[in-house]
């Protein structure tokens, strides 16, 4: 989103008189959030195929992972010897984010 366009975003919420036009925003926000999850995870069970090695968008940085299991909107993955089930938008290949 361009800078101009965002300075008016954040002007218009600034605008905000009452609890309900907030609640009603908050909502707004939430509904798109989840779009765009669905959107990151339509698109990795498309391109992840179980054996690929990709980056995983952890709390304690990007670490490389392989893929051992797909399910709908996780995966099982290694990192190192360690086995976690990851969100699907989590995940990124290697190659988009070199």
């Amino acid at each position: 989103m361009r800078s101009g366009v965002m300075k008016q975003l954040i002007n218009s919420i600034d605008e905000i008189s009452s609890n309900d036009e907030m609640a009603e925003v908050i909502e707004a926000l939430k509904k798109k959030r989840k779009e765009l999850k669905a959107e990151l995870t339509l698109h990795a069970l498309k391109n992840f195929e179980v054996g690929d090695v990709v980056l995983c968008d952890a709390r304690d940085g990007v670490h490389e992972a392989l893929i051992t299991k797909i399910n709908r909107t996780t995966a099982d993955i290694e990192i190192g010897k360690n086995k976690y089930t990851a969100p699907l938008s989590i995940l990124s290949p290697i190659e988009e984010a070199s």
